[in-house]
């Protein structure tokens, strides 16, 4: 009697008991699935970031519609914010301009490129990551060639060329406007 209560006390051990194999199989799968899942996230994130980098752009659209409705003619920045070294001015001005009319400087900033700056240090990192056309102050020189660019996403930033905000409110990659030479 005393035996088979041993016997039964050790295949209850080995069959509640967890060996030092069946842990690392476990942390071996899932380090594999961890893998996979943070491969196939990036290509959706970038995906995810697109579209609301083309979102903002939309956003500014509006905003900047409004502003012409409101005062007959395109955004006039100050003398000298064009050309000035110091960009700080101008963004402030444009963003300060445009968020009445739902411009708000979160608008004016592409989510992949507010990402990626995230280790530069504060004083590099731009606030606008949009340029806007300059227009004369004329109610429908915006309107008067529909291929002429309201605003440029200022680089590159989802591979397919710079995202560009036309008159009618479309975007389409600078890649879809001059294919790249090969």
């Amino acid at each position: 009697m005393a035996h088979s209560c041993v016997r039964a006390t050790c295949v209850a051990r080995r069959v509640c008991g967890i060996t030092l194999l069946e842990v690392l199989t476990a942390v071996v799968i899932l380090g594999i699935l961890g893998f996979v899942g943070y491969i196939s996230y990036r290509p959706l994130l970038a995906r995810a970031e697109a579209a609301q980098c083309m979102t903002n752009m939309r956003s500014l659209h509006t905003a900047l519609v409004g502003y012409m409705q409101d005062k007959a003619q395109w955004p006039q920045p100050p003398e000298g914010l064009w050309e000035a070294e110091d960009q700080g001015p101008f963004e402030d001005w444009w963003i300060a301009t445009l968020t009445p009319y739902g411009g708000t400087e979160v608008a004016w900033q592409c989510p992949t490129l507010r990402r990626l700056s995230r280790t530069q240090p504060e004083e590099e990192q731009h606030r606008m990551h949009y340029e806007p056309t300059p227009f004369d102050e004329r109610t429908m020189t915006p309107y008067r060639w529909a291929t002429q660019p309201w605003l440029v996403e200022i680089g590159d930033i989802h591979g397919r060329g710079a995202h560009i905000l036309f008159p009618d409110g479309s975007i389409r990659v600078m890649d879809d406007i001059v294919p790249p030479l090969r």
